[in-house]
């Protein structure tokens, strides 16, 4: 399952905790569906063609009715119907679900869609043919109708506008290369800006854990309050004239004097000389970046360019407005991967050289992190298989045949141990990764129907210069593992969010579809994983050429 924030998770389900399902599919009337095999007619998309799913082996022990989901006590967020599964430990058993017949798999599985009980209880009743029963009772809870509302949070302006410093958020960076502050367009939104530590900003207000803070004059965004580190001066706060003056001062464009490009090995560096450090974007579009420099003046004379540089062909700049200025980079190739750095008294944006790859190899000599999802978190299957046990061999797998074919590989988790979210990305960065692929599994959100939502293979990216990457392994797994293609996404994901090297999320297969869950506890269909994806990343890495 996708992981989105790099420190704090957001869970949908109790047991599938920092983890993001897909969109819930609209619930159709609540009606019981059987949970019948997977068929092309069950869910919309293309069904391509490939090795089919290993059968499901039969299993004939302990008849013990086990609804894995809901699990006892979870609050429900829907009220009229949503799926359930688990196992009767039998797969001659027949089952009912508070009286509804639901399909029992050979391993004893079974997965259905069902209406929400009155009653807030879930009666499971196993009969085997010899006449033996058991039946099981799993109760959930509803949000208490009518209960008062929290109140809105109130834009506090008591104090503000204020001179602000920001922090890093996150705890596992040990250098500017990595230490970031989070901004969003809106207070509690998804990540858009990610912004240096230590810019001074004018900070306006603040509502609830949100600082509303000004990029410049004609642009606001909020950051958490832990990304604040401080007033700029402690005795402003109840000196107004003070306070309203470091305000103004926060606000003051910083002078851009100087451009120059800098040829390093493996990177060019396109260095700004600058007064302070100021808010910042970067945006891709075509071959080239754009780097947008908030609260900020430039009168720029000239700009020297290296005869050889592999990478960098153009720096463009436009006063876009009084106090914002933009900077286009043309490059001789797509983009890679790129880093913002302050350095001396220096806005440094240093652009990821293209690899020289061999055709014939193109895995050969390349870094790839290999990130086995979770834990912390992750989904688990109806036989009760955790998502991080399904993922660790899918990736020892990748290992050994990205080694195979030339690869040196940094495995982000080689254990059952948890690996904290936020490291992996920098973990991948110190190692000079040049593509980062995180192998998770799917699950879904309350209210979803199961046998009408996809259920396939999908791959996530966040930067455009991961999409070719998203592509190509998605086109891989389809081609291995057979199952419907659900297509790429744009996701704002942890994982994703690395800008040194493209880096993509796989969601290969559903865990808490039974027929699914049964292959991955299979070699061959994890094998069928890991020869999609190192057959998405030689194309990747082919079409850099």
């Amino acid at each position: 399952m996708r992981q989105r924030l790099p420190i704090a998770f957001v869970p949908l389900v109790a047991f599938m905790a920092a983890c993001v399902g897909s969109p819930a599919a609209p619930a159709p009337a609540p009606v019981p569906v059987r949970a019948e095999p997977s068929s092309p007619v069950e869910a919309p998309g293309p069904l391509i063609p490939g090795p089919a799913l290993p059968p499901i082996p039969r299993v004939t022990g302990s008849l013990v009715p086990d609804l894995v989901y809901p699990p006892e006590g979870h609050l429900l967020s829907v009220r009229e119907s949503t799926f359930v599964f688990g196992n009767v430990g039998n797969g001659d058993a027949t089952l009912t679900v508070n009286g509804a017949p639901v399909t029992v798999h050979p391993n004893g599985s079974f997965m259905a869609f069902l209406p929400v009980p009155a009653d807030t209880a879930y009666t499971l009743r196993a009969t085997l043919p010899t006449g033996e029963t058991a039946t099981a009772v799993r109760r959930v809870r509803f949000p208490v109708r009518g209960a008062p509302r929290r109140p809105a949070a109130v834009l506090d302006t008591v104090g503000y506008p204020r001179a602000v410093t920001l922090a890093n958020a996150n705890e596992y960076a040990a250098s500017d290369t990595d230490m970031v502050t989070f901004a969003r367009p809106v207070a509690g939104g998804t990540y858009k800006y990610f912004l240096l530590p230590g810019t001074v900003v004018q900070a306006t207000g603040r509502l609830g854990n949100s600082v509303r803070v000004r990029l410049d004059s004609q642009l606001d965004a909020w950051v958490d309050a832990p990304g604040i580190a401080a007033a700029l001066s402690d005795a402003a706060v109840n000196d107004t004239l003070t306070r309203v003056a470091e305000a103004e001062s926060a606000l003051r464009p910083r002078r851009i004097s100087a451009a120059r490009i800098a040829l390093g090995t493996g990177y060019t560096d396109v260095v700004l000389t600058m007064e302070s450090r100021a808010p910042i974007t970067v945006d891709q579009g075509g071959d080239g970046l754009s780097l947008t420099v908030y609260g900020a003046r430039a009168n720029l004379d000239y700009v020297r360019f290296d005869t050889n540089d592999p990478t960098v062909r153009l720096v463009r700049y436009e006063q876009v407005t009084n106090e914002r200025v933009r900077f286009d980079v043309d490059l001789r190739h797509q983009p890679v991967g790129y880093l913002v750095l302050w350095r001396a008294g220096s806005l440094v944006l240093r652009v990821r050289h293209a690899p020289v790859v061999d055709a014939s190899a193109p895995l050969r000599g390349r870094v790839i992190a290999v990130d086995a999802g979770h834990p912390p978190g992750g989904a688990m299957g109806p036989t009760r298989l955790r998502e991080p046990e399904a993922t660790l061999p899918i990736a020892e797998q990748l290992k050994e045949l990205l080694e195979a074919r030339g690869a040196r590989v940094i495995m982000l988790r080689s254990t059952a141990d948890a690996v904290a979210l936020g490291a992996r990305p920098i973990q991948a960065r110190r190692e000079n990764a040049e593509a980062l692929v995180s192998i998770h599994l799917n699950a879904f959100a309350d209210g979803a129907n199961p046998f009408a939502a996809a259920r396939g293979s999908g791959t996530f990216f966040f930067h455009p210069q991961s999409e070719p990457l998203a592509r190509a392994v998605q086109q891989g797994m389809v081609r291995h593992m057979g199952l419907r293609d659900e297509g790429i996404f744009f996701n704002n994901l942890a994982v994703a969010r690395a800008t040194w090297f493209p880096s993509v999320l796989c969601e290969g297969a559903w865990i808490v579809m039974p027929e699914q869950e049964a292959a991955l506890r299979t070699t061959e269909f994890q094998r069928a994983y890991a020869l999609g994806v190192v057959e998405g990343l030689e194309a990747y890495f082919r079409s850099l050429r």
